[in-house]
């Protein structure tokens, strides 16, 4: 009879091996270790932190939960995670069926506040108050308006990856305040002057000018001898006196004008 107990028990141990969880075992075969830790910011309450045994037949489930410290936040689960059920779950289960080593990361939440100058806005992540994680990447895109282009990233932008590019990122160490710089892009505008018989326009010239916008440019027109002159005619709303032969014209556009001369 004792040696029936014995064969019996040496079979079991045996098909426990062979079968897994199959069948119920009351004899652990195969021990496995699993060893938990975490990083600064917090701790695992559950099972705790250190080493724990595990028997293999009994394909043991663990429960984990992560706790993090006050002002911390869980970022993930890391290491041997292949049978964690969710590495980015604070509280989740493992299935123990290997040595297996896993970490719990914490990290302390980083503020970015987010303005613009006139000009343009930020339109990923917005502008505003946002919190990431300690270390996380941040896509930063500036969008300018019409007439605009970004200038720069100003404020606290020593991770900025390009300070100088409308599109690049920024990693989060610490709480920062950044603003996207924008400034109008220079327009420029054609000036086409002509005149009639009896005299020239000497200033600028005759012929096509290039002027930026709002630039304002003088204009004199000299009569020949036995003329006179008359008046500018075409684009010349923003001529100052149509009928004077010195004046000056404002640029906010294409402009054709005529200096116009009369034989009294």
């Amino acid at each position: 009879m004792k040696h029936k107990s014995i064969a019996v028990a040496l079979i079991t141990a045996l098909l426990c091996m062979v079968l897994g969880n199959s069948i119920a075992c009351t004899t652990p075969v195969i021990e496995y270790t699993l060893t938990i830790s975490s990083t600064e910011g917090g701790s695992v309450t559950t099972p705790g932190e250190g080493e724990y045994r595990y028997c293999e037949e009994q394909g043991d489930r663990v429960s984990l939960v992560a706790t993090p410290d006050p002002g911390y936040r869980f970022v993930k689960w890391t290491g041997d995670v292949g049978t964690i059920a969710d590495i980015n779950a604070a509280v989740t289960t493992m299935t123990v069926n290997d040595d297996y080593s896993i970490t719990a990361n914490f990290a302390k939440p980083c503020r970015v506040t987010i303005s613009s100058t006139e000009g343009g806005s930020v339109t990923t992540p917005g502008e505003g108050t946002f919190v990431y994680g300690e270390g996380e990447k941040v896509k930063l895109v500036a969008t300018p308006g019409p007439g605009y282009q970004l200038v720069n990233w100003t404020g606290d932008v020593g991770t900025i990856a390009n300070v100088n590019a409308a599109s690049t990122t920024i990693t989060m160490n610490d709480d920062y305040s950044i603003t996207a710089n924008f400034v109008r892009l220079v327009i420029q505008y054609d000036l086409t002057v002509t005149s009639t018989d009896g005299g020239d326009v000497t200033t600028p010239g005759e012929g096509t000018y290039t002027y930026d916008e709002g630039e304002v440019v003088n204009l004199v027109a000299e009569a020949d001898t036995n003329y006179r002159f008359v008046n500018w005619t075409g684009d010349v709303g923003t001529v100052a006196n149509v009928h004077a032969a010195i004046t000056t014209i404002t640029m906010n556009g294409d402009y054709t004008i005529t200096a116009n001369f009369f034989d009294p």
